[in-house]
């Protein structure tokens, strides 16, 4: 009987890379993600529950869903290979956020106030359906290349982490199974319970690597003397092409412009129970996710010294080559047991695509599908965005499959969603902005990436040509607005009114009877309460208001939550500088 136990254990070995204990961890992982999204089933009754998880999420359960929703597998992949490549430096690829971070303080209660289910929603409400319904195609496309950058980055860290025992597209398809049978069961309600455990497992995950690496390498000063020269700069050298000051600044301004447009904020931000919960979990969620980008990018320059024929491949495999080098980390530096968490970890990471794959089925259900057949009850509208939900994941999984390069898909995905950007913000702070002038923006935008592809633009770097082009965009909605005639108040004041009413005092603004000139997108989201502007304009900057600006009064936990994530950002880069000056 022994000898028959270890023959299994062998075979398990063979099968996966795997010893049995980790295959056991892995295992306990899986069923018990699978019991949780089917216990969440029995709370889900109409799509607002599947949705935004019926708005009941607090502050504990938000950050975590944020934190997890907004951090993927592929990225500690990425973050690594970029890190191994340019030197620390390549960590600009994820914290191109940071600088965007605090504002998600204000960012939250506005998205909160909007009181829709998805973004594109708000450019219904705002421009009309039919832009409603390009916002619905851009995210999806968002969608799929996030969700194909995700199954790729992690079945390829696992695929390393297992000495390629099974192959990547073989993970890819492994790791779908995983996580879309309790989204389609359970929607954001099973997505978000299963954060809290996940969370906990991306911390392990992203501070695991580091202790044991550098015990292997013998120290930080051994580490500092053996990588080249420079390479533990917080920018990249003279001469990369990424991760030096340009490229930060104009990454950092592309993320604030497109954050407001990805499909998720608005399902995440949306289902906090007031505006605390929202801006709470929006800034601190990913606040921690900075926290431990700086663990993957010290992981990729240890990678980089223990395993350096990794990297020693021809210029035009390099950025493949060097996204390995996560899961060769994990092979090489884990016990038992422990490589067994550390992909159950992985694992955890990749089922944050629930929340993205929700999102997309909503944007379908919501944006698209309610225009087809508009007397679509909840039930048959819950069914079609589980339908969706599948349809998006097959679509994924085609991308995941074809897909080469992550960091490309990531710059490209980052651009589809920043096109839509200039509209959201114009949108919700001025009145003068308009449909003629969206149009405008978006065909501008679109029309310079397009030609940027074609090499068609003169050589000035990708940097300056994403600054030029988000420039473009605004100067021309703003141009073409002033110049077409203006929406009427009657369209733009609902509007403005729920940007400005605080989550919880919708009574004390509300209308005694809505005129009968009230569209149906000003009820949208509100339960039937008509919103008097009159009323909510004692919430702005009514001087502001005289210009056509319309921007909520900010008030002292504004301020003061502002200012504190700006020290959490100094703190942050702070501690980056000190880790780098160790050793020297």
């Amino acid at each position: 009987m022994p000898a028959r136990i270890s023959e299994i254990a062998n075979d398990v070995e063979t099968i996966v890379g795997l010893k049995l204990i980790d295959a056991g961890v892995i295992a306990g992982y899986f069923a018990l993600v699978m019991g949780i999204g089917f216990w969440a089933s029995t709370k889900v009754h109409n799509d607002e529950d599947f949705f935004l998880g019926g708005r009941r999420f607090g502050k504990g359960l938000l950050v975590m869903h944020w934190l997890c929703t907004g951090t993927h597998s592929e990225q500690a992949v990425q973050v690594a290979g970029a890190c191994a490549r340019v030197g620390l430096g390549g960590i600009w690829y994820q914290w191109m956020y940071l600088f965007s971070t605090p504002f998600y303080w204000l960012i939250g209660p506005m998205v909160r106030r909007l009181r829709v289910i998805t973004t594109g929603e708000v450019f219904r409400i705002r421009y009309g359906w039919q832009l409603e319904l390009v916002y619905s195609l851009v995210a999806l496309v968002y969608i799929v290349l996030s969700i194909a950058m995700l199954l790729r980055g992690a079945g390829a860290a696992i695929a390393g982490a297992t000495g390629s025992a099974v192959l990547t597209n073989h993970w890819v398809i492994a790791l779908s199974v995983l996580f879309s049978t309790y989204v389609m069961v359970g929607g954001l309600m099973a997505a978000a319970y299963t954060d809290f455990l996940q969370g906990v497992m991306l911390i392990v995950l992203s501070v695991l690597l580091v202790p044991a690496g550098l015990n292997v390498i013998g120290g930080m000063a051994e580490l500092q003397s053996r990588l080249p020269e420079g390479f533990m700069s917080v920018v990249a050298p003279a001469g990369a092409k990424e991760g030096h000051p340009l490229f930060v600044v104009a990454m950092s301004i592309l993320g604030l412009a497109g954050i407001v447009a990805q499909p998720h904020v608005m399902t995440s931000t949306g289902s906090g129970k007031t505006e605390l919960e929202a801006r709470v979990g929006m800034c601190y969620g990913n606040f921690i996710k900075r926290f431990l980008t700086i663990a993957w990018a010290f992981t990729g320059l240890i990678a980089l010294v223990l395993f350096p024929k990794v990297v020693d491949v021809p210029a035009e495999q390099l950025k493949e080559a060097s996204e390995t080098l996560f899961g060769q980390a994990i092979q090489h530096l884990l016990g038992d047991g422990w490589r067994g968490l550390m992909i159950a970890c992985i694992i955890a990471g990749v089922t944050s695509a629930e929340t993205i794959m929700v999102v997309g089925s909503g944007v379908f259900t919501r944006n698209f599908y309610a225009h087809v057949v508009p007397e679509a009850g909840d039930r048959q509208r819950m069914w079609v965005g589980r339908i969706a939900a599948a349809g998006i994941l097959v679509a994924s999984i085609a991308a995941a499959l074809a897909a080469g390069n992550i960091n490309d898909l990531l710059k490209a995905s980052i651009r589809v969603v920043g096109l839509m950007g200039p509209l959201f913000w114009l949108g919700v702070t001025w009145r003068r902005a308009n449909p003629a002038g969206a149009w405008c923006s978006l065909l501008t935008g679109g029309g310079l990436w397009y030609v940027q592809v074609l090499n068609l633009l003169p050589d000035y770097g990708e940097s300056v040509i994403i600054l030029l082009s988000l420039a473009a965009q605004f100067a021309v909605l703003i141009l073409v607005s002033l110049l077409t005639p203006r929406q009427p108040d009657a369209l733009l004041d609902p509007f403005f009114a729920r940007l400005h009413i605080p989550v919880g005092r919708e009574a004390e603004c509300e209308m005694a009877a809505a005129p009968a000139a009230f569209q149906e997108e000003a009820l949208l989201g509100l339960h039937g309460q008509a919103l008097d502007y009159e009323k909510a304009s004692r919430y702005a900057y009514q001087g502001l208001q005289k210009y056509g600006i319309e921007i909520p009064r900010m008030k002292l936990i504004d301020w003061g939550g502002f200012l504190a994530a700006w020290a959490t950002v100094g703190v942050l880069i702070a501690l980056l500088v000190y880790l780098a000056s160790l050793g020297k």
